[in-house]
């Protein structure tokens, strides 16, 4: 399989799977330990594996997201709960969803996924995408369904952030690209508005389209330090995770 193949065929699969979990009943379970909502625990957590940087600075980095919706949810949280905290029991959730969904994928399908990943992981560069930075400063789970499910969680923010690039190169902004993509089903959870809605053109559907090719093309460019086998291995493993999705089986 070519690199271009690759980052097409893990694309959807890894972006709905490394997101299941964040308002999954393990996620509200794990909130309300910390007396935050859900949606609060969101922020609080994949915006917490950022650091002690601003509430700004963290909305900053939530490319796609209205400016100040982010700031003001990570804001609450750090008000409700600590930021430690809040972070650990939102991997807690991530482990929960793991064991509550894919106790039926083979071990081995796990351990290529994985040792693919970590491979992958190891080549990133430092500070060009924040969010991956965040998930690689936590510890990797030992068990082997956890640890699958937490390099999905690295994969979906590593294509996020090189859609972030590719969109910024593209001329487009965080509203215009919501607004263009899957019929726009995201851009009121995220925050935007019929005031923020432009004028649908040839010419900007053409540059979401554009952006789109360009990201799987720099995440094409990322993957060719796998060889054959790792590039099956990642293929096999975000096939079977997303297809568990459906069909979830608890881990004994």
């Amino acid at each position: 399989m070519d690199t271009l193949d690759l980052a097409n065929t893990i694309s959807e699969p890894i972006g709905t799977v490394g997101m299941s979990f964040y308002f999954s009943p393990q996620a509200i379970a794990q909130s309300e330990s910390l007396k935050l909502d859900v949606v609060t625990f969101y922020a609080g957590g994949r915006g917490g594996v950022l650091g002690d940087i601003d509430a700004v600075e963290v909305d900053r980095i939530f490319y796609f997201f209205k400016t100040g919706m982010v700031a003001t949810m990570v804001k609450k949280a750090r008000v409700g709960a600590d930021r430690d905290a809040t972070v650990t029991k939102h991997l807690e959730a991530a482990n929960d969803y793991a064991s509550a969904t894919f106790g039926g994928i083979e071990l081995k399908i796990f351990q290529g996924f994985s040792a693919a990943a970590k491979a992958l992981a190891a080549t990133l560069p430092a500070g060009r995408w924040p969010i991956v930075d965040g998930y690689l400063a936590q510890s990797v789970p030992a068990d082997p369904i956890h640890e699958a499910y937490y390099w999905s969680i690295v994969l979906r923010e590593l294509r996020g952030g090189v859609h972030i690039d590719a969109v910024i190169a593209a001329g487009l902004s965080g509203a215009e690209a919501c607004q263009f993509d899957r019929g726009g089903i995201y851009f009121g959870l995220h925050g935007y508005g019929d005031e923020d809605r432009v004028e649908e053109t040839e010419e900007l559907l053409a540059r979401r389209i554009a952006a789109e090719d360009d990201t799987s093309a720099r995440m094409a460019t990322l993957l060719e330090v796998l060889n054959d086998t790792q590039r099956d291995a990642l293929a096999a493993g975000a096939v079977a995770l997303h297809e568990a999705i459906a069909s979830p089986v608890p881990s004994s």
